[in-house]
């Protein structure tokens, strides 16, 4: 009897082993999401109920949609000169143009729209938020992102064409018309992609108010409430009706409930996409012989392509470059966003390893369905797979997922996952089979072939379908802003906080190094595609596998257990959404907490809710402070309003004062008040004008100091205040210092510098002092409390870190000490309050 080769025997078990780790990576990162939507129908039939299409929800998925078919338009003619490039260029110009392409779309939306923001402020152009004006400038800055879909898809199917035909067409002077005819369907498709890309988005349309699904969506799973209209939700949480408390399974489901008509609608439009794609009557066969110098693109094309790049990708980037308002420093840069720029760059390298990983185990044997199930979790959205694996992860059993990078990586991969196993796909296509037979023929078996004949050849296109995965984790916004990571720290919740600034040196800052690191990758890529290997530095992977590592440098945070958490995430009585402004009241011993809706709820000193308001204008934005005054009544910097509002502690509107300006008694945004002896009253401010006013209890302008920059006397987002007999103390968060000045507005001193060490600060925002004297600050960038000596600004001590758990933080706002030096912490990110004592 012939013996059996151990070697086949032990490649066949590995097979079967790899393939088994393929199906499970593919189950974890794509099939789970889409599973527990599915089991959310099923196990909540009240909220299936409510998907009946009322005038409500009509008009959001009719407006959703009729936004995003105008930035499919736009985008489409942007991209045409382009795609004749691509299409019919031929040389040096038409290569760099076809390499640099897909830059843009690699380019995180974000920062297109704070940079074309910045285009209408230096043009002196003020829009009204979700005006006309407004929606008009988010489906711009949407198709200046989304141009290069319909350049690439329409470009690559010209490209394709047959060139006799092209030729013959040309000759009976029906060039276009016979082109036209031919690229009809890859013109549809490219515009269904780009609608679909488009609705996924919503942090262009969230800053002014613009309600579209995606921003509906966030809405409702932080706060529960469905289908209901601005004005029906101000009026409910108002105080007309009671909310109903809400828990977090609920709220998911009501958010998926609110989601459905719009992933309805990508579906129906994907399918759209693909069957356009699948008809295409380009020729199947690509010429191989020269191009025919007739066939060429003109420069007319070429001049209009450069254009429209330079106008799409250069003006906003330009006008972020000019809002500069103070020099940019590189090594300062770096001391600031290190953090956030290694976590961001960790995560996204862990997304792009699997992709890899992924890429080359799907070469190892065609895996029928998978690409489907991939391609579903994409469609499904970056916010709805956020809430699914916060739904899945979120438990005290698996906190080594959900507190930590993996919950995070585990959305990109479901977001982007497919690019890697479309790559896989690729290597099963005819001409890979033939390299496979011929494999065969020499006596390799399936194994064989691919590791040492298809892996060596195609692993450039594995990498780069990697870096692919990489550049687009490191530049998602909706997934990233639904989870919120703490640890490590990412950019763009930072990003997100300071979007609503006029201009903001630290948002064009932390942009444009995002950008930066968004396009060496993405060349990178690019090059691994059009060139392979060689083209790209031989350190690459070196540079690859240290950023692999970098988010278990730091290690988990410790945390210290709370005295006790108070809140929790919801729109009912001591429900809260992203707090961000506290105020404690020593007459009562009582205090107040305003959160991301607007909201001003009064707790005593157990946190049992007493009572609460909305204020009257929440549209623009909410406040992100607020104060008792001596006399006992609560004083509230409107700051999207520009305004101070005072009301009793019932919620009474007394007075306000204040509007939009730059002079004496104007506002730009308004951060926190503070009062002295004297019974002045100090308002912070922020924007272009960063200052401090001083008025009257009746708001009679009195005198001002401080103004914008990094010397002594100057600011960067004074957040918060505090004064101590005729001292105050100002946290300059953006210049990581606690700035002290006398309350004539004489510079005295600056406390702290940028850092994570004892006595350093990083986004310094809630001030405060215990009964010793010592100044009690948290500090957004560094996720702790700090006591600080309030004469050496020696640091004593540190509570909390980055994290979900008890005694850990996720971006404090605000603070204060009762009168039994117990320390309150707002922590935002996480919806709550937590209590202790240093």
């Amino acid at each position: 009897m012939p013996v059996a080769d151990p070697s086949i025997a032990r490649r066949s078990s590995l097979t079967t082993a790899l393939t088994l780790l393929t199906w499970l990576l593919i189950t974890i990162i794509a099939a789970l999401p889409i599973a527990w939507m599915v089991l959310q129908l099923v196990a909540h039939p009240g909220v299936l109920a409510d998907l009946r299409l009322s005038g409500f929800r009509a008009r959001l998925l009719g407006r959703t949609l009729a936004y995003n078919a105008a930035v499919a338009a736009i985008a489409i003619l942007l991209g045409i000169p382009a795609a004749i490039v691509v299409g019919r260029g031929r040389g040096a110009l038409a290569g760099a143009l076809s390499l640099l392409l897909p830059l843009p779309l690699l380019l995180p939306s974000i920062t297109y729209a704070y940079g074309w923001s910045q285009y209408l402020r230096l043009r002196d152009v003020f829009l009204e938020p979700a005006s006309r004006g407004d929606v008009s400038r988010c489906i711009w800055t949407l198709a200046t992102w989304l141009w290069v879909v319909p350049a690439g898809v329409i470009g690559l199917s010209l490209r394709q064409l047959d060139q006799s035909l092209q030729q013959q067409a040309l000759l009976d002077g029906a060039y276009w018309r016979v082109t036209a005819r031919q690229l009809a369907g890859p013109a549809v498709a490219a515009f269904c992609m780009v609608m679909v890309l488009a609705m996924q988005e919503f942090a262009v349309y969230e800053p002014t108010g613009i309600s579209v699904a995606a921003t509906e969506i966030r809405a409702v799973f932080e706060t529960g409430v469905i289908n209901l209209p601005p004005s029906q939700l101000a009026a409910v949480v108002g105080g007309a009706q009671e909310l109903p408390r809400t828990d977090q399974p609920r709220r998911a489901a009501a958010a998926l409930a609110t989601a459905l008509p719009m992933f309805v609608a990508i579906t129906l439009v994907a399918a759209l996409a693909v069957l356009m794609v699948r008809g295409n009557t380009v020729s199947d066969q690509v010429d191989a012989g020269p191009w025919p110098a007739v066939l060429r693109a003109g420069p007319l094309p070429t001049v209009l392509s450069i254009a429209v790049m330079l106008v799409t990708v250069g003006v906003p980037t330009f006008c972020l470059c000019y809002s500069l308002k103070r020099k940019p420093d590189p090594s300062r840069i770096w001391h600031t966003y290190s953090p956030q720029v290694i976590g961001s760059l960790g995560n996204a390298a862990l997304a792009g390893a699997v992709g890899i990983a992924l890429a080359l185990l799907s070469s190892l044997r065609r895996f029928s369905g998978a690409l489907p199930i991939a391609l579903m979790a994409f469609l499904a959205g970056g916010e709805l797979l956020a809430i699914a694996e916060i739904r899945l992860y979120n438990r005290a059993s698996l906190w080594w997922i959900y507190n930590g990078p993996i919950v995070v990586v585990l959305a990109y991969l479901a977001r982007f996952g497919w690019i890697a196993l479309l790559a896989g796909r690729g290597t099963w296509s005819k001409p890979w089979r033939e390299l496979r037979e011929m494999a065969a023929v020499d006596g390799a078996d399936a194994f064989h072939a691919t590791t040492r004949v298809v892996w060596p050849l195609a692993w450039p296109i594995a990498v780069a379908a990697g870096v692919l995965v990489m550049v687009l984790s490191l530049t998602e916004v909706p997934a990233t802003v639904i989870l919120a990571p703490v640890w490590p720290p990412v950019l763009v919740p930072f990003l997100m906080t300071w979007l609503h600034q006029l201009r903001s040196d630290d948002m064009i800052e932390a942009s444009l190094l995002l950008m930066a690191a968004a396009t060496a990758l993405g060349l990178m890529a690019t090059l691994l595609i059009r060139f392979g290997w060689r083209a790209v530095s031989r350190r690459a992977p070196l540079v690859l596998a240290c950023a692999l590592v970098l988010p278990v440098l730091g290690g988990c945070h410790k945390s210290s257990r709370p005295d006790a958490v108070w809140l929790e995430t919801g729109a009912g009585e001591g429900q809260v959404v992203y707090p961000r402004g506290i105020a404690y009241s020593p007459k009562d011993d009582t205090l107040f907490v305003v959160d991301r809706m607007a909201r001003v709820q009064h707790f005593n000193r157990k946190g049992e809710y007493l009572n609460g308001w909305r204020m009257p204008h929440w549209e623009l934005g909410k406040p992100v402070g607020l104060s008792v005054g001596p006399d006992g009544n609560l004083w509230v910097p409107d700051t999207h309003y520009h305004r101070v509002v005072v009301y009793t502690p019932q919620g009474q509107a007394l007075r306000e004062w204040g509007s939009l300006g730059t002079e004496p008694g104007q506002f730009i945004y308004p951060t926190d008040i503070a009062f002295d002896s004297a019974g002045r009253v100090f308002v912070s401010e922020y924007g272009d004008h960063d200052r401090i006013q001083v008025f009257t209890p009746e708001g009679r302008f009195l005198y001002q100091f401080g103004r914008f920059g990094n010397g002594d006397g100057e600011f960067s987002r004074p957040q918060s205040m505090l004064i101590d007999g005729n001292l105050l103390y100002v946290t300059d968060a953006c210049n990581h210092r606690i700035c002290v000045f006398k309350t004539d507005g004489a510079w005295v001193r600056n406390i702290g510098r940028l850092g994570s060490a004892p006595g350093e600060l990083r986004f310094p925002y809630g001030l405060d002092q215990d009964s010793d004297g010592h100044l009690i600050v948290c500090e957004f960038g560094n996720n702790r409390v700090q006591k600080l000596d309030k004469q050496t600004g020696r640091g004593l001590a540190t509570w909390g870190g980055a994290g979900r758990e008890p005694g850990q933080l996720a971006y404090p706002w605000g603070v204060i000490v009762d009168r039994k030096d117990r320390v309150i912490v707002v922590d935002s990110g996480n919806n709550r309050l937590q209590v202790f004592a240093f």
